[in-house]
């Protein structure tokens, strides 16, 4: 038998799939009867759920009305992503002193990965590169040691992770991403901090500017 944590931790998994691959719009009502339905099971463990995604932003809870998507402003997402930039920064230069071979093999296989998913024909695993290009991030600050930064990235990654279907869906935008993966690593290995802090710096730049207009497509003001 599941302990309650697991069906807890299961159904909190599924509505953030269903909010990371926009299957959940923002401002779109989520009832606790049909989210519990649809995975069988009973409904104190999609309530618990809803706390624990309405404590992270994900979800949002209206008195008489009930439980809804919560929407990101402008001013969310130049918060995560400036925050990226100083994050994601620092990772990669304490790594860099830290770095052995078997971690060095570790980013370049999550790299690999990466370019495999923009490289193939067809349809892209949007979802999953994204999942790459955080553990990519997430990999730098364990590798060097810092399990606070390493958490935090996590958080924000999490929060991040909703508005990447937007983004990545551009394939101009996906590949320049895929690139500049492949040149960090490059300067990771070369042991050059400068060059590393300045292309993870421009990545995450590229894709705040992208975010801007998407935004903006859509009329709202950022």
């Amino acid at each position: 038998m599941l302990k309650v944590e697991s069906i807890v931790d299961s159904a909190r998994k599924y509505l953030e799939t269903c909010i990371f691959s926009g299957e959940y719009k923002p401002g779109q009502q989520v009832k606790e009867q049909e989210v519990a339905s649809s995975l069988g099971i009973s409904r104190p463990p999609i309530r618990e759920a809803f706390k624990i995604l309405e404590a992270e932003g994900f979800l949002r809870r209206e008195p008489r009305r009930g439980v809804f998507v919560s929407d990101l402003t402008g001013v969310d997402i130049w918060e995560i992503y400036t925050l990226k930039i100083a994050l994601y920064c620092l990772a990669v230069t304490l790594a860099i002193d830290k770095m052995s071979d078997a971690d060095f093999h570790r980013l370049e296989g999550i790299v690999d990965e990466m370019e495999a998913i923009v490289l193939r024909p067809g349809k892209k695993d949007i979802l999953k590169y994204e999942d790459l290009n955080h553990l990519f991030h997430e990999t730098t600050a364990e590798i060097a040691g810092h399990g606070r930064l390493r958490k935090i990235q996590q958080s924000l990654n999490n929060q991040a992770k909703r508005i990447a279907v937007g983004s990545f869906s551009d394939p101009k935008h996906l590949k320049e991403s895929c690139r500049y993966h492949r040149k960090i690593l490059e300067a990771v290995k070369a042991k050059n901090k400068e060059l590393a802090e300045q292309l993870t710096r421009e990545h995450i730049v590229k894709g705040l500017v992208i975010q801007e207009e998407l935004f903006r497509k859509k009329g709202k003001s950022f």
